[in-house]
């Protein structure tokens, strides 16, 4: 979610209040509270989403329930936490204990999400105590998930549109953890049940194409500090047809008319981190030929890439660069594998 887009809501969709505070969050789980730039703008967002709750009780809004409201103040627990010093450690507990207390009130699936909040409370607690944690966008998914999964199988069923909104949540969470693999279902998911019960032109089911289709490019980087999108493999996959360069971020503008398209060797090409990829060429594991998986690391000693495999009982491998293919069609991956 960038600064344009947000702008592009607040023009368009003023006064829906409950749709701007989902593009509120959103925008703030795309910020980074270790730079100055964004610790401002989240701050801004803090005092807009605060606002926009107070207007919604006076005014006795519908779209204000239980739920969005923990759900604010659970965002804004988590970006204070992630700035970390220890004057915002004890504002983010404070909001997350509110969080917390208010899921717990609405009982049933919703204790699941205040289990996943207590383990963010007890992140912060240990921060404050000096100890290592892991990383807030690792940390964020387990009480990402645990929404979706509430309003999916015990609030609203899949087909509401607030299940859809909250699994664009989770699908965006996913992609900035490096888990391309599983946001893309997700999405895929999401986008052909919004198409099929609220039509094509509904607001949430473009939204959710929209992001599909930004997830779906595959980006690389060819040595020179730039970034390509990668378009397809030529020569039974010894080149690589790219196109830009482009933007480091997915979502600002694209330039097509200054973009040049050209192929390159496939070993020229670095990999982005959350790249889906296929396994191929390995001799000594031959068996995990075929597999997929999302790039999430780079071990620098090795000098092979940190692969994450989708098969639940697969645990994570470094391969190297040659052993990889972009998986393009994440709907039929195999077909790549040529």
């Amino acid at each position: 979610m960038t600064k344009a887009q947000l702008s592009f809501v607040e023009k368009e969709f003023k006064g829906a209040n409950g749709w701007y505070i989902g593009t509120l969050t959103r925008r703030i789980h795309a910020l980074d509270g270790g730079k100055e730039e964004d610790r401002i703008e989240g701050e801004e967002i803090c005092a807009k989403m605060l606002s926009l709750i107070d207007e919604m009780k006076k005014n006795g809004d519908p779209q204000l329930d239980a739920f969005m409201l923990a759900s604010v103040y659970h965002d804004i627990g988590r970006f204070n936490y992630d700035i970390g010093t220890n004057q915002r450690l004890e504002r983010a507990k404070r909001y997350l204990e509110i969080s917390r207390d208010v899921f717990v009130s609405l009982g049933g699936c919703d204790s699941d999400i205040a289990v996943a909040i207590e383990g963010n409370i007890a992140n912060v607690e240990a921060r404050l105590s000096g100890s290592n944690l892991p990383t807030k966008k690792e940390s964020d998914l387990s009480v990402q998930r645990a929404r979706y999964n509430c309003m999916m199988l015990r609030v609203t069923g899949q087909n509401d549109v607030r299940t859809t909104q909250v699994g664009v949540h989770l699908a965006t969470a996913l992609f900035e953890a490096y888990h391309t693999l599983e946001a893309l279902r997700l999405l895929e998911k999401l986008a052909g049940t919004s198409r099929r019960v609220h039509g094509s032109d509904h607001r949430v089911t473009a939204d959710t194409a929209f992001l599909l289709k930004q997830f779906q490019a595959r980006y690389v980087s060819i040595g020179n500090g730039l970034n390509y999108q990668a378009l397809r493999y030529e020569n039974d996959g010894k080149s690589c047809v790219i196109q830009g360069p482009v933007p480091r971020n997915i979502f600002e503008p694209r330039n097509v008319d200054d973009e040049k398209t050209f192929s390159v060797p496939t070993a020229n090409i670095y990999f982005s981190l959350g790249s889906p990829v296929m396994l191929h060429g390995l001799k000594k594991a031959a068996h995990l030929n075929g597999e997929i998986g999302d790039v999430r690391g780079y071990c620098e000693l090795t000098d092979r890439c940190v692969v994450h495999l989708e098969g639940k009982d697969l645990k994570p491998v470094k391969v190297k660069h040659e052993n990889l293919r972009i998986v393009f069609d994440v709907a039929d991956p195999k077909k790549e594998s040529s």
